[in-house]
C-alpha cells in the first residue's frame, strides 16, 4: 500500500512495484492527485491525510487491513504519514509490513527544532540556527543576526500548505516586519537559520534494515529548486559525493535508524565542509533518479520487508538527470533571467533521455492530467496579474 498527496512522489512507486506485477492499493489523501490516475493502482481509496485527520487515517487503515488475506507494506511519502504511522506502528503491524523507524527517531527528525537541536548535541556541522520561542523573539533575535538569513518552520507541511513556501527569506528589517505578521495568529513554530551561501545542495537516498549496512545508496546535486532557491529539487543529477555520503551514514547508525531515508547537506564555501540540512523519514521526490541508476530504494525496502532476499546492488550510475515536468520552467526562467544559468547547465537541461516524474509513455494519464492543471494554474495567474495591472 501506498499513501500520498498530490506530489508524484507516490507515482514512482505507484509505477515500480506495478511495472513489476506486484498490486497496488493507493491510499489518497489529496484532492483527485495525478497519482490516482495511474493505470498500475489496482485499488483506490480515499482518505484524509494524517495531518488532516490522524485517528481517521488510521482508522481507514486498520479496517482495510483487517479485510485482507495477506500482509501488504506500507510506503509513504509524506511527513505527517509517516509520523502517524510510526506513532501506530505496533497497531498496524498486525496487518503490513512498516518498513520505518520508530516514533521517537522520527519525531527528532520531522521537527526542525528538535532536529538541528540534535545536531548541535552530538556535534555535527549545520547551519547556525537560533530558537526563539515567540513571534516576539522573532523580531528580537531577527534584528540581531546579520542578513541574510531565513524564517523556517519546524514543521514544514502545515507552512507549505499555507504559504505555499518552504520557508521566508530575510534580507532587511522591512523582510523581518513582514514574515512577522505573515506568522502572526498562525500558531507556527519556527526557527531562524543562516544561508549557506551558493546554489548546490547535495542529497542521497538510502535504505538501512535496522543494524545493518544499507542495502542500497543514490545520490544527486539537486541544481534547481522550486520555489527557487529555498524549496523542492526540480533539477538534478546523479553523483557520489563520497564526504557527503559517509557523513550522512555515520549520523543515521548513531541515531540507530532504520527504514528509507533521504539526507541533504551541503558543502559551506567558507571553511568546505558538508553541513546537515535536514533527514527526511520517508521516500523522497526524486527517488525514480536512484532507480534509473540501478538502485530502486521503495522495491529494496519492499523486498526487505517481506523477508526476500535482496540482490547485491552495484554502484549508482553518475550523471544521469532528472526533471519535475513543467515544475522546473519555472526555476530555469529565473536563473536565465538572473545570468546563473551557464552553458552547460544549458546542455544537461535540454539533454534527452532524462527522468521524468510524471511523464512515462506507459502510463500516459497522469503528465495529461499535469499538463491540464499546469495550464489552468498559468491562466489563473495571468489572469491575476492582468486584473492587477488594470485596476
Amino acid at each position: 500500500m501506498v499513501t500520498g498527496g498530490v506530489t508524484p512522489n507516490s507515482l514512482g512507486i505507484v509505477r515500480s512495484f506495478g511495472r513489476r506485477g506486484i498490486p497496488v492499493v493507493y491510499l489518497d489523501s489529496g484532492p483527485r492527485s495525478i497519482v490516482s490516475y495511474s493505470r498500475y493502482i489496482k485499488q483506490r481509496i480515499k482518505c484524509p491525510s494524517a495531518d488532516e485527520s490522524e485517528d481517521e487515517f488510521i482508522r481507514v487503515l486498520l479496517d482495510f487491513g483487517g479485510r485482507i488475506d495477506n500482509k501488504m507494506v506500507l510506503i509513504c511519502t509524506l511527513d505527517g504519514d509517516v509520523l502517524a504511522l510510526s506513532r501506530h506502528k505496533r497497531e498496524l503491524e498486525q496487518f503490513y509490513y512498516v518498513p520505518m523507524p520508530e516514533f521517537d527517531t522520527v519525531e527528532k527528525l520531522v521537527y526542525k527544532r528538535n532536529f538541528y537541536r540534535l545536531l548541535a548535541e552530538m556535534g555535527i556541522p549545520h547551519p547556525k540556527t537560533w530558537f526563539p520561542q515567540n513571534l516576539d523573539q522573532v523580531r528580537v533575535m531577527g534584528r540581531e543576526i546579520a542578513y541574510p538569513y531565513i524564517v523556517k518552520p519546524s514543521y514544514s507541511p502545515t507552512f507549505q500548505w499555507k504559504f505555499g513556501l518552504k520557508c521566508f527569506v530575510v534580507n532587511s528589517t522591512q523582510d523581518l516586519g513582514r514574515a512577522v505578521d505573515r506568522l502572526e495568529g498562525r500558531g507556527i513554530d519556527v526557527v531562524i537559520q543562516e544561508i549557506i551561501p551558493g546554489r548546490g545542495v547535495y542529497e542521497f537516498f538510502t535504505y538501512l534494515p535496522g543494524e545493518s549496512e544499507p542495502l542500497g545508496v543514490c545520490g544527486w546535486d539537486k541544481i534547481r529548486y522550486y520555489p527557487t532557491d529555498f524549496g523542492s529539487g526540480t533539477f538534478c543529477e546523479s553523483v557520489w559525493h563520497r564526504e557527503a555520503v559517509e557523513r550522512g551514514l555515520q549520523f543515521l547508525k548513531a541515531i540507530g535508524y532504520c527504514g528509507m531515508a533521504s539526507v541533504e547537506l551541503k558543502k559551506d564555501p567558507r571553511d568546505g565542509e558538508y553541513k546537515f540540512l535536514e533527514v527526511n523519514a520517508r521516500v523522497t521526490l526524486q527517488h525514480r533518479l536512484a532507480a534509473a541508476c540501478g538502485v530502486d530504494i521503495p522495491y529494496i525496502a519492499y523486498r526487505d520487508a517481506c523477508g526476500y532476499d535482496v540482490p547485491d546492488i552495484a554502484a549508482p550510475s553518475s550523471g544521469v538527470i532528472w526533471v519535475d515536468d513543467f515544475v522546473d520552467l519555472l526555476p530555469f526562467l529565473t536563473h536565465i533571467k538572473r545570468r546563473e544559468v551557464g552553458i552547460g547547465e544549458i546542455v544537461k537541461s535540454l539533454k534527452p533521455g532524462k527522468v521524468h516524474s510524471v511523464l512515462a509513455w506507459d502510463d500516459p494519464a497522469p503528465v495529461i492530467v499535469r499538463a491540464v492543471k499546469s495550464g489552468m494554474s498559468a491562466l489563473r495567474l495571468l489572469r491575476r496579474r492582468y486584473t492587477g495591472s488594470a485596476s
